[in-house]
């Protein structure tokens, strides 16, 4: 059961970090080349974001960027995230990559990549929630992939077989005993 699970939680709701990646780098795939909606920049306007490529360049400059900056100056690491067109949107291409990273590890090293997934879904939702101030319940799709990928990451533990000693170290007796 535990196995049909993960295979299950891989494709379905995991599957969503490669259409995310595709869009971070920008190719044409499964809605990634649709229009920046208005909406999606706290804009008025009769559309939903759908996390294109548009709207996910546009939050990085605008607020992925920022909110990274600010943490990396509070734990004091001198560096600067940079996500703008003059750098070709890096850090946005830094998450795609490890989203694919991820995603691929899923299928050769389950927990690993899972544990991946959720470290990045946790940054997510740490961003949503200090630096956007959005209200757990509009964070559905977050939660739901944070806890696909913390199910995946448990339900994949490899079970260590027990350790035998080996003959080696076990302890025998060189003496030989006399029986008279």
């Amino acid at each position: 059961m535990g196995k049909l699970l993960v295979n299950a939680l891989r494709v379905l709701p995991l599957a969503l970090y490669l259409r995310s990646a595709a869009c971070k780098f920008g190719i044409p795939v499964l809605g990634c080349d649709g229009p920046l909606c208005p909406v999606a920049i706290g804009k008025a306007g009769d559309c939903v974001p759908t996390a294109n490529t548009a709207e996910q360049l546009a939050w990085c400059e605008y607020a992925w960027a920022p909110w990274a900056n600010g943490l990396l100056s509070a734990l004091k690491i001198p560096y600067a995230v940079r996500c703008s067109a003059a750098d070709g949107y890096e850090f946005a291409k830094v998450i795609g990559a490890l989203e694919v990273i991820g995603y691929a590890a899923l299928w050769t090293k389950p927990a690993q990549g899972a544990f991946m997934l959720t470290v990045i879904m946790a940054g997510a939702i740490h961003f949503h929630m200090t630096f956007l101030k959005d209200p757990v319940g509009n964070l559905t799709m977050q939660f739901a992939l944070l806890f696909a990928s913390i199910a995946v990451m448990f339900l994949s533990k490899e079970k260590k077989a027990a350790l035998k000693p080996s003959k080696s170290t076990r302890r025998t007796s060189s003496r030989k005993t006399k029986t008279r």
